[in-house]
């Protein structure tokens, strides 16, 4: 079973050393968040887009927007409904939450293009250079390892119980959903008993008791490419805080204007 969303393909994107792609994500994340007007965020949308056909990942972008995009949806339902009750509805309320379902979305999909062209190994190894302590980042490694496990866990645990007679499909969906609760103690007690099991393993290899300086798997170099790009996107955010002084890609509806 896959253990991440990560797609081997040779491109500029998976080229750029992780730490050069996680700062930009960064960056990319506090542009973002100063600007709520939806007609200013399409540029971010189609820079995206650009982005995931450099990264030769547009049909993995283009699946994972479809399925991102129900909570940029959701909050644009939401957020006209609370301004209304504040008095401020009208149309500058849906605009307002079209603007910010559409800035989640994008923050959504700026992490969603990380994983796709950063494998994990990379990913962890850019934290720790980047100063994060080591047992967190062997932490957030065995996260990543373990979801995948507990997702094949259930998988195999609803065949076993249709193969019993379980059904799954007949009824409504009040009722299908109770069948699944029983399920929930054999998968619970496989992933503790994993658990388990990685925890004697960690004790039996000594985990946490050798001080000496580890040495890397994998040796991260930045190269010209990844400095340029950390110059374009420090530019474009210092960018972004101009024109956010300035009050450009603002809507007044929540900022008493």
């Amino acid at each position: 079973m896959k253990t991440s969303l990560f797609v081997s393909r040779p491109s500029f994107l998976h080229s750029l050393d992780p730490r050069t792609k996680m700062v930009c994500v960064g960056m990319s994340f506090a542009g973002l968040l100063l600007f709520d007007d939806p007609l200013f965020l399409l540029g971010p949308a189609a820079g995206l887009i650009l982005l995931s056909f450099a990264g030769r990942v547009f049909k993995k972008f283009l699946a994972g927007s479809l399925v991102l995009g129900s909570f940029g949806m959701l909050t644009f339902l939401v957020w006209p409904l609370f301004l209304t009750m504040r008095g401020q509805g009208g149309p500058a309320a849906w605009i307002y939450g079209a603007g910010v379902g559409l800035r989640l979305i994008e923050i959504l999909l700026v992490a969603f293009m990380l994983m796709l062209t950063t494998s994990n190994e990379q990913l962890l190894a850019g934290l720790a250079r980047l100063g994060l302590p080591f047992p967190m980042v062997f932490s957030l490694g065995l996260t990543s390892r373990l979801l995948p496990s507990l997702l094949a866990t259930a998988g195999h645990v609803v065949e076993a119980q249709r193969l019993r007679g379980l059904r799954f499909d007949e009824g409504g969906l009040i009722r299908r959903a109770r069948r699944y609760i029983p399920l929930l103690v054999p998968i619970l007690a496989c992933s503790l008993r994993t658990v388990h099991q990685m925890s004697w393993a960690l004790e039996a290899k000594g985990f946490g008791v050798d001080s000496r300086k580890r040495v890397p798997f994998i040796v991260l170099r930045m190269k010209v490419r990844d400095w340029v790009v950390l110059t374009v996107s420090i530019a474009m955010l210092a960018g972004a805080v101009w024109a956010r002084m300035q009050g450009i890609g603002i809507i007044g509806v929540m900022h008493g204007e």
